[in-house]
């Protein structure tokens, strides 16, 4: 018997529960196939050592549900705004059984409509006797058939990537290994990979193996300096901490090449490439360990499952789907991909993170009901003049969280009238490319794109380190063509409706998006709005100490050039004054 519906979601970890309560509170026709037995399955055995990347900061300074979502990092968006993960752990970085327990009630108590123990093992796309169009055929383990119009893959990771590297089969996998750390006491152990997962094996052993090396051909990225939380963080740089503080484990910039039986060992062929050297090319060298584990990231698709005429195209060997910017395949239609494979589009914030990808499911069934049961997208509609739109703009970027975790990638879009008897469309939460690729973008004479984005003000805080903090930007197109843009000042707690310190301009930012607004569309001809950094002359002569003779003396005269600070002529200024 073939079951029937609109929409079919194939997996219930936390981006098919997601999708799963937005389609139950529109009343669509939809069901979730879930190969195991309860929802969350991934996250029964991953991360393999329990502790969870995502923060669970549950205690805030300021009031509203959104700008808490900002710090909370495991809870789904419902409408019971207590259902939250922040009951469920008190841990900064909790552990991942409480995150199962969490998507199984998430389930349970909106009802979401799952059918587990329903493994897909086909899928195609066909024009069936008796149907208006294609529709998806899916067939499940226990011989059961699907059929749906719509089809959206919620698998999340499917399978291990392993570095095609002759000998791998004598290597351990980060899936696989054995995390009884007893094995393991007394033993060299090597790890080929360079992510988050290398270095969460590498900390679980660093207490009982003999010596670590973590392999991998290229530099190490940090999440701190880039902002991507797919790069290195530092509740797993442990061993990265011992090998600077010469501890025995290392990092090791070099690639393996080879894996081969040396007796009880196995012996690891690298090569190293060599620039410095009067000779440019390979190092090559043999070491013996006594366990190796490919910790090497995951494949986001499976192509197996598809038949070849709806097979997904794919990109990064296969890693990912290649997505539009709605996130439909980019070759097939009607198919979608949801929750960690999102990141295909996004590499730079959150997008394959629950904190991320919860807003682009939203963002993305909003579209969905417009396209397929015509309920437009939601817009706000405000009068023409600029204060009421720097207030919302001021508002949102100060307060709601899908702008904070998908900075730059998702922001809000304004369409501003010629005529100031229409109003003002205020979108939010769109892909600022997909709105780019937009009839009406191209052809509105006056669009703003608001976002928040990592920005530096050239302040020296000591070695290396600079001031790179959120702050708003605003950008203006005409007929599709960037004109302009401005970027706000910081805060250190990324709230723009108010000053950090006593004397500030509270209005500086709201202020200036005015004068920006108002310098493009002329909505109030003629006013100008004060947004200087403080709030009066007055203030700025009470707050500003100016060098005393002694320090100025130590500064060399050139270096008190107006506007041409840069970071080498800061960091002397700060060590003379120091």
């Amino acid at each position: 018997m073939m079951n029937h519906h609109e929409t079919i979601i194939v997996g219930a970890g936390p981006a098919g529960l997601q999708m799963g309560h937005f389609m139950n509170r529109a009343q669509r026709d939809y069901v979730i196939l879930e190969a195991a037995n309860k929802a969350g399955q991934f996250f029964a055995h991953h991360p393999r050592h329990r502790v969870l990347h995502s923060i669970n900061k549950r205690f805030n300074p300021f009031p509203e549900f959104e700008y808490n979502m900002r710090h909370d990092w495991n809870s789904l968006i419902a409408d019971d705004q207590s259902l939250l993960f922040t009951k469920y752990s008190t841990d900064l970085f909790p552990n991942a059984d409480d995150l199962v327990r969490y998507l199984n009630d998430f389930a349970i108590k909106l009802e979401i409509k799952v059918r587990y123990n329903t493994r897909v093992v086909n899928i195609s796309k066909e024009d069936r006797p008796g149907t208006a169009k294609k529709l998806f055929y899916l067939k499940a383990n226990d011989g059961r058939e699907y059929s749906c119009k719509v089809l959206i893959m919620a698998t999340g990771a499917v399978s291990e990537r392993i570095p095609d590297i002759p000998g791998i089969e004598l290597a351990d996998t980060y899936s696989k290994h054995e995390i009884d750390t007893r094995k393991y006491d007394g033993k060299l152990v090597a790890i080929i990979g360079r992510g988050n997962s290398a270095f969460e094996v590498a900390n679980h052993l660093a207490p009982h193996a003999a010596i670590i090396h973590i392999c991998a051909g290229r530099a190490l990225k940090h999440a701190w300096n880039t902002h991507f939380l797919g790069d290195l963080r530092a509740i797993n740089n442990t061993v990265l901490d011992m090998y600077q503080l010469k501890s025995l484990h290392s990092y090791l910039g070099i690639e393996a090449v080879k894996l081969s039986k040396q007796d009880d060992q196995i012996a690891v062929d690298f090569r190293d490439l060599v620039l410095h050297w009067e000779k440019v090319g390979y190092f090559t060298d043999t070491k013996p360990y006594d366990y190796v584990i490919v910790c090497a990231g995951w494949n986001y698709v499976d192509t197996s499952l598809f038949a070849e005429n709806c097979r997904p195209a794919t990109k990064k060997g296969g890693v990912f789907a290649v997505l539009k910017t709605n996130w439909e395949s980019d070759n097939v239609e009607n198919l979608f991909f949801i929750g960690t494979s999102m990141q295909a589009n996004d590499r730079q914030t959150a997008s394959g993170f629950i904190h991320g990808f919860r807003y682009n499911i939203q963002t993305m069934h909003h579209m969905m009901e417009e396209r397929y049961h015509n309920v437009l997208y939601p817009c706000r509609l405000l009068s023409c003049d600029v204060s009421p739109v720097a207030d919302l703009i001021v508002e949102r970027t100060s307060v709601e969280a899908s702008m904070y975790h998908l900075n730059t990638f998702m922001g809000d879009v304004i369409v501003v009238p010629d005529d100031s008897r229409e109003k003002v469309i205020y979108y939010c939460d769109l892909p600022i490319a997909h709105a780019k690729e937009q009839t009406w973008f191209k052809n509105a004479k006056h669009i703003f794109t608001v976002v928040l984005k990592y920005a530096t003000d050239g302040s020296y805080l000591g070695d290396q380190f600079w001031k790179a903090s959120l702050r708003p930007s605003v950008s203006y197109y005409h007929n599709g063509k960037l004109i302009d843009d401005i970027t706000g000042s910081e805060s250190l707690v990324q709230r723009f409706d108010t000053d950090d310190f006593p004397g500030g301009n509270a209005n500086k930012n709201r202020n200036a998006i005015k004068n920006f607004i108002n310098k493009h569309t002329n909505l109030n001809p003629g006013e100008q709005f004060f947004d200087s950094f403080l709030a009066s002359e007055n203030i700025q002569n009470r707050l500003f100490q100016p060098l005393t003779e002694d320090e100025s003396a130590k500064i060399p005269p050139e270096y008190f050039r107006k506007l041409e600070w840069d970071s080498n002529r800061s960091a002397t200024v700060f060590e003379a004054v120091q």
